[in-house]
């Protein structure tokens, strides 16, 4: 949770250790990992962790999900106002077509939103149809 993800930051910079050293890797289980990256945000990670369409997983946690959808970071960080220099359309049809090419639906929250087809994709404007 953002609780742990914060416990764990404060553990850490306690011990010493400078957070511009951190990196954060979350998977989506129980939709938790964007609360999880604003967490480490606000407490000052600025490195995260995330594959196109939420690919991979942890084949020895059965109950963890696919890893953070880069296309869902990218929005959260679009929507912050932090430049990510990633194309999010092109972003988009790429998990669209891998989520095709292996006959299952993305879990990325943004894919679910957008859809395939070309949006102008960017926080705080409406997709064109």
């Amino acid at each position: 949770t953002a609780g742990q993800v914060r416990s764990v930051l404060d553990a850490v910079t306690r011990a010493g250790v400078s957070l511009g050293r951190v990196a954060l890797h979350f998977h989506d289980t129980y939709g938790q990992a964007l609360a999880n990256v604003l967490a480490g945000l606000q407490a000052g990670v600025s490195e995260f962790d995330s594959s196109a369409g939420g690919l991979g997983g942890c084949p020895y946690a059965k109950s963890a999900t696919g890893n953070l959808a880069t296309e869902d970071l990218v929005w959260l960080l679009t929507g912050l106002g932090i430049e990510t220099g990633v194309d999010l359309d092109s972003l988009v049809q790429t998990s669209v077509w891998m989520a095709s090419r292996l006959g299952r639906p993305s879990p990325s929250r943004v894919v679910t939103a957008l859809g395939s087809g070309p949006r102008s994709a960017q926080p705080g404007r409406r997709a064109s149809a």
